[in-house]
């Protein structure tokens, strides 16, 4: 089982011991030293079943079954930890460490049948009847030292980084060697000329799929520009070289292929692949995809315009059958945000910019991979490099912009036969996320205590052991290479989403509806959902020490553009959505307020829990929630507060950040303004454009004391006197659209009044169709609004 598991080092010109992967393979024997525990601890519980006594034929009785057992468990566990830290110690100049870390594993399981097998033979009993006469306090201390040596022996130093970063080949070309490296530098230093790319493909028994991905690369992009395909075999049997991309589809597609002799993941072949790649841009796509005609252009464009720029495409939707884009599927996606615990949601928001990238589509210079250190070389399997890149390239200089006119076509795993994976699934994606956060986070890291999945992982360095997802020494070692910013400028630099959409609130709250005395409770656990659903439901307020009590405001208001709009569990990503079955059901909130469905919030004048787009409110009914309508005959009789308020953690320490680092935020506003003149909002870049410019509407009588104000979702607006809040409108085509969601069109809501107008899907109906007049647009049932 270590042979198959053991993800050795890639093919290294000097050979040195894998620590990383020498990890991992521990990993496998403390998951079997915790199952010799439980087969120690199921005896104690289950004496009566007796147990034989090696060198005896007869059944202990309860006052010998403890020391038995144990001596049995503690044998197995000096053969867990002894045989990795024999493969630690073993002079490795002579032996592959890949050869020796195997002879080991092979031993150690050899004495491990003996020792089963000596229960069933009497000459063997004999043997091995002295292990029963070592007392379990010697056994345990024995053990214990074992563990405290192997942790540190496995633990990654500064130098073993070093170590590891010159044995794959990764240093920095002459011509960069010696300058000075300015965080924040001047725009007009970071410009160049790129003319090369080089696509950079891993591969893990994609076999056919492989293929066509290499002929898409080819015939999407000019030969001028294609300097090579490097496709990274990660394992796959046969080697792809003897099935699919044989020497003359490499020599016909521009293609070279480098390969590790077993899987090591996907993150490691990206990084043999990038150290590997000589083209002026470095493009990393999955071996899974059609990048449509024309995607080169903005890489070309956008990364010459910034050289520590990343850019990333629309990801769109693969057709399997035909190779080709699926344009049903809709547009594609390239945004997420980062949540406390080390996930990422997408979001949609009005620029370029992206906070954190979904995953493996992006390119950048090849002298900005050098310059941060590519891709983290102690990440194993893939999942959690997004995070580590997102982060290493926003606060270390750098930005992430989507190119909005590229697409690649991409194939999902659906669960299908044809879709799904076919690779032996290596490392710990919790272990990834966890390194990219330690290693980026800061003292924010103190927010990861929260969440159960890191939390309850912590356990061994209140012994002494290192840390559980590895030494992050050389992601550090980038972080003061380049004098990285810290955490919290991220936190700022993304304003719109962590302070405006909630997920810095100022307060936590208790939400108690004051007639039964009970509380709003989160019925999931901190964390990200599994499927994005979950529920709420009426709890004693008792106990501050429970979290999924508290509440906050979240989700940006679309109309002013501030926080906030809806109400959000606190250390999840699930907000108020509406109630059924006594409960409330609560969804993945959307933070730029585009669901009108999750606008919920406490009255302060009336008490009511109600939403603002049906005006519905929450009303507690034998025990249970149900929705009323507000304003019928009684109403809501429900009076719901917020009380036992406190300020939240990550709220505290980002002012902190800002007290103790104020040089770090005072260049923020001028670089906020610089990257609004580089990527103009749509909404801004539309009124810039479009014939005549953009107008505001007012009902056509009653002069402008109030104008029109509709979010970007399918809601009807609101006529407010507050002017600020007004929506800019573009007339095309006959039609009214905002300004801020360009595939909507303005229209009449379908009630008697003429002050309900909404956006809605352009349709092209008679509501929608609109005629100048002096002063006014009116449609074909002669409805007008004025505008200036």
């Amino acid at each position: 089982i270590v042979w198959v598991h053991h993800p050795p080092a890639q093919d290294r010109e000097a050979q040195h011991i894998s620590l990383p992967a020498l990890r991992h393979t521990h990993l496998h024997f403390v998951r079997w030293h915790g199952l010799a525990l439980y087969d120690w601890s199921w005896r104690m519980m289950h004496p009566d079943n007796g147990m034989a006594l090696p060198g005896h034929g007869m059944a202990m009785g309860q006052s010998d079954i403890w020391g038995a057992a144990l001596g049995m468990c503690l044998t197995n566990v000096f053969l867990l930890w002894a045989v990795p830290l024999l493969a630690s110690v073993v002079p490795h100049n002579s032996l592959n460490p890949d050869t020796h870390l195997a002879v080991v594993a092979v031993l150690g399981g050899i004495l491990e049948v003996i020792l089963w097998v000596s229960r069933r033979s009497k000459e063997l009993r004999l043997f091995l009847r002295h292990i029963r006469f070592l007392t379990p306090s010697v056994r345990i201390l024995f053990a214990v030292a074992l563990q405290v040596l192997i942790f540190t022996t496995c633990s990654l130093s500064a130098d073993d980084v070093l170590l590891l970063g010159k044995a794959s080949g990764l240093s920095l070309p002459a011509d960069w060697v010696g300058k000075d490296f300015v965080v924040d530098a001047d725009p007009a230093t970071l410009v160049w000329n790129p003319k090369t790319i080089s696509v950079i493909l891993p591969c893990a028994e994609e076999r056919e799929y492989a293929l066509k991905t290499v002929k898409a690369v080819f015939d999407s992009t000019p030969p001028e520009v294609l300097h090579e395909i490097i496709v990274v075999d990660d394992g796959s049997s046969p080697p792809l070289t003897q099935t699919y991309l044989d020497e003359d589809v490499q020599r016909q597609y521009k293609t070279k292929v480098l390969r590790h002799t077993r899987t090591v993941g996907l993150i490691q072949a990206k990084k043999t692949g990038g150290d590997a790649a000589t083209g002026d841009i470095i493009v990393f796509f999955d071996c899974h995809v059609a990048p449509q005609p024309e995607w080169h252009r903005s890489f070309l464009k956008l990364i010459g315009q910034n050289y520590r720029r990343m850019v990333v495409p629309q990801i769109t939707d693969l057709d399997i059958d035909t190779w080709t884009q699926n344009d049903k599927a809709g547009g594609g996606r390239a945004k997420c945000y980062l949540t406390w615990d080390a996930d990422f949601k997408w979001f949609d928001s009005d620029d370029v910019y992206i906070a954190v990238i979904s995953g493996g589509l992006l390119g950048m210079s090849r002298r900005w991979w050098f310059e941060t250190g590519g891709y983290d070389e102690q990440m194993l399997g893939w999942g959690g490099e997004n995070l580590d890149q997102s982060l290493r390239v926003w606060l270390c200089g750098g930005e992430i912009v989507a190119a909005e006119d590229s697409a690649v076509a991409h194939m999902w795993r659906l669960g299908t036969f044809a879709t799904r994976a076919r690779y032996w699934t290596v490392g710990d994606t919790a272990a990834n996320r966890a390194r990219a956060v330690y290693g980026w986070y800061g003292e924010f890291a103190e927010k990861l205590s929260h969440f159960p999945n890191f939390n309850m992982r912590n356990w061994g360095r209140s012994f002494g052991f290192g840390p559980w997802y590895g030494n992050v020494s050389n992601i550090w070692a980038v972080r003061d290479r380049l004098k990285c910013r810290p955490f919290a400028w991220f936190l700022q630099r993304f304003k719109s989403l962590y302070e405006d959409a909630g997920l810095i609130p100022r307060q936590v709250f208790k939400l108690r509806e004051e007639g039964i005395g009970k509380c709003l409770r989160f019925d999931g656990s901190a964390g990200t959902s599994k499927d994005g659903l979950g529920t709420a439901s009426l709890a004693s307020c008792d106990g501050d020490e429970d979290h999924r009590l508290f509440w906050h405001v979240g989700n940006r208001n679309a109309r002013t553009g501030r926080c906030c709009s809806g109400l959000r569990a606190w250390n999840t990503e699930q907000c108020l959505q509406d109630l059924g079955g006594g409960l409330f059901k609560t969804f993945v909130c959307e933070t730029a307020g585009i669901s009108f469905l999750q606008e919920w919030a406490v009255s302060s004048s009336t008490g009511r829990l109600a939403s603002s787009y049906n005006d519905r409110c929450a009303e507690v009914e034998d025990g249970g929630l149900q929705e009323v309508a507000c304003q019928q005959a009684g109403g809501s009789r429900s009076r719901w507060s917020k009380v036992s308020a406190i300020v939240p953690l990550e709220r505290k320490l980002y002012e902190k950040a800002h007290q103790e680092h104020p040089e770090v935020f005072a260049n923020m506003d001028k670089q906020l303004f610089a990257a609004g003149e580089a990527f103009p909002s749509r909404s801004r870049a539309i009124c810039d454009t479009a014939l005549g410019g953009c107008i505001e509407l007012y009902p056509q009588a009653g002069g402008f004391e109030r104008c029109l104000s509709i979010p970007p979702s399918h809601q009807a607006g609101a006529f407010v006197q507050d002017l600020t809040e007004c929506t800019s409108f573009y007339v095309f085509g006959g039609a009214l659209r905002p300004a801020h969601a360009q595939d909507f069109c303005l229209g009449r809501s379908r009630n008697a009044s003429t002050e309900t107008w909404g956006i809605f899907i352009c349709d092209g109906g008679p509501s929608q169709k609109f005629h100048r007049y002096e002063g006014a647009f009116c449609n074909a049932a002669d409805e007008c609004l004025a505008f200036k």
